[in-house]
C-alpha cells in the first residue's frame, strides 16, 4: 500500500505551492521538495516525503525496537555500522511490544510504531545539520515528550529546541484541536519548562558541549522553542486545501514571525489500521532477520 509523508512549515493561513520540485535521497524515504511563492507575510516552504521502501523502513524500526538506535543514525548518515549480535531475549521483547491481544485496541502499538517512523523521518530531514535527538521511545503510551531535537550553530551554541507532537489517529483534525493545540498552548505559557531543561541538558551532554549548565543559564526559551507536529492523515490531507485546513490555527496557537517555529508533517493512509497491522508484521520479520544474523555469525566462529 502506497503512502506519503508531507512536511510543512506554516506561517499564515494561505498556502500556495510553486511548480518547482526535485527528488533526492533514496532509502526509506524519497524526498520531494516544493518551494512556495513568497507573500507579504514572508516565505513558506513545504517538503513532501514519499515512502518508497517499506521493508527498509521496517528494518530501521526493528533496530530501534531492539535498542540499536545508534545503528539507525549511522545508516541514515550514509555510514555502515558494524553488525552487533542480537540476543534472543531482546528479540522476544521487541516483538512482544508489537503484539495486540484479541480484546485489545491497537492504538498503543500503532503509536509506538508511528513515533519510530517520525524519529526516522526527523533524522532524514536533519541530515547535514548539527542536530541531536532524544532517544526513540521503547514503551507504548510513553508519558514524556514524544521527541526532542536540539539544533546547534557552528560555534556550538544552541539555536533551536524542537518539541515533537506525534499522533497516530483516524481522526486527525479532532486530535489536533483537542490534544495537540492544548499541549502546545501549555508549553507556550512556560509550563513543563523544568522537564524541558532536564531533557535539553541531557541532549547537550550527548552533543559533548563542555559546560551544558552555563549554556542552559543563557537560554531564552521563548526564542528557542519550536514545534514539529506529525500526524496520520486521510484522503486530501497531503495537499492544499486539505493540508492547510488540517493544521488551521497553528499560527494562532504558536505565534511568531519565523516559519521555523511551526513544522507540520502528515503521513496519509487510506486505511491506517490495516497498514499498521501489515507494517507491524514486516517489523517482526525484520527483528527475526536480525536474530538470524547473530545465529549465522555464531555458526561461522572457529572451534
Amino acid at each position: 500500500m502506497q503512502s506519503r509523508v508531507v512536511s510543512q512549515r506554516l506561517l499564515g493561513k494561505e498556502q500556495r505551492l510553486a511548480q518547482q520540485k526535485y527528488n533526492s535521497q533514496s532509502g526509506s524515504f524519497t524526498i520531494i521538495r516544493r518551494s512556495q511563492n513568497a507573500d507579504s507575510a514572508g516565505s513558506d516552504s513545504k517538503k513532501v516525503w514519499t515512502l518508497a521502501n517499506e521493508e527498509e523502513l521496517a528494518r530501521l524500526v526493528a533496530k530501534i525496537l531492539l535498542g540499536r538506535y545508534l545503528h539507525v543514525e549511522k545508516i541514515i548518515q550514509g555510514r555502515k555500522p558494524k553488525p552487533v549480535a542480537v540476543e534472543g531475549a531482546a528479540a522476544r521483547g521487541a516483538k512482544l511490544r508489537l503484539k495486540v491481544k484479541k480484546d485489545q485496541d491497537p492504538w498503543h502499538r500503532d503509536g509506538l510504531l508511528f513515533q519510530a517512523i517520525s524519529w526516522v523521518a526527523a533524522h532524514k530531514a536533519a541530515r547535514g545539520t548539527q542536530s541531536v535527538f532524544s532517544l526513540p521511545h521503547q514503551i507504548p503510551a510513553h508519558k514524556g515528550f514524544d521527541g526532542l531535537q536540539i539544533e546547534l550553530s557552528k560555534g556550538g551554541k544552541l539555536s533551536g529546541l524542537i518539541i515533537f507532537e506525534d499522533k497516530a489517529t483516524e481522526n486527525p483534525r479532532a486530535t489536533i484541536q483537542q490534544d495537540v493545540w492544548p499541549a502546545i498552548k501549555l508549553l507556550e505559557t512556560g509550563r513543563r519548562q523544568n522537564e524541558l531543561m532536564q531533557e535539553t541538558t541531557a541532549l547537550l551532554q550527548r552533543a559533548q558541549i563542555s559546560d551544558p549548565d552555563k549554556l542552559i543559564a543563557t537560554i531564552v526559551w521563548k526564542q528557542l522553542r519550536k514545534f514539529r507536529v506529525s500526524i496520520t492523515g486521510g484522503s486530501g490531507h497531503d495537499s492544499d486545501p486539505g493540508l492547510g485546513q488540517l493544521f488551521k490555527d497553528y499560527d494562532a496557537v504558536a505565534p511568531g514571525k519565523s516559519t521555523e517555529k511551526r513544522r507540520a508533517e502528515v503521513i496519509c493512509f487510506s486505511d491506517l489500521r490495516r497498514w499498521m497491522q501489515q507494517f507491524a508484521r514486516k517489523v517482526r520479520i525484520a527483528i527475526d532477520n536480525e536474530s538470524e544474523k547473530k545465529l549465522c555469525s555464531t555458526l561461522k566462529r572457529p572451534t
